[in-house]
């Protein structure tokens, strides 16, 4: 059982680090491809989002006009919940890849994530005035 496990994680291995390759290639159908295969092989083993940031970052500092650094920089933030910084962050992204390529896949994942973002913080903004409007009304037929 632990030898099918590792061969199944040295097999997931690889097939990211094929997906790396093919999104370094700007072929990102594969990309995805591979990464979707990758965790389907080991679907328990977790994104390390705060290594993601760090990496991201670093890559930001080396080059400032990276696309895939504020990308990926943009989607550590939104899993942490901190939406704002991981839009402006895949604005940042989509304005670079635009700027480079504006018909690519890229430029169309960036924008898919951005607009998944927009929506979530627009979301989690009218959850809020809901919640707000509900006190008032709740205050106001309590007091009256």
């Amino acid at each position: 059982m632990a030898s099918r496990v590792s061969t199944a994680a040295k097999q997931a291995e690889l097939l990211k680090k094929d997906g790396n390759s093919c999104f370094k290639k700007e072929r990102f159908g594969a990309a995805i491809d591979a990464y979707t295969e990758a965790i389907t092989l080991c679907p328990n083993v977790p994104v390390d989002w705060a290594r993601v940031e760090e990496d991201s970052r670093r890559a930001i500092q080396l080059d400032h006009n990276s696309v895939k650094g504020h990308y990926m920089l943009g989607l550590a933030f939104l899993q942490r919940g901190e939406n704002t910084e991981g839009i402006k962050e895949l604005e940042r992204a989509l304005d670079l890849g635009r700027a480079a390529n504006e018909n690519s896949d890229s430029v169309e994942l960036i924008w898919q994530e951005f607009a998944k973002g927009k929506y979530r913080e627009w979301e989690l903004e009218s959850t809020k005035r809901l919640w707000n409007l509900q006190t008032l009304k709740y205050v106001f037929f309590q007091l009256h």
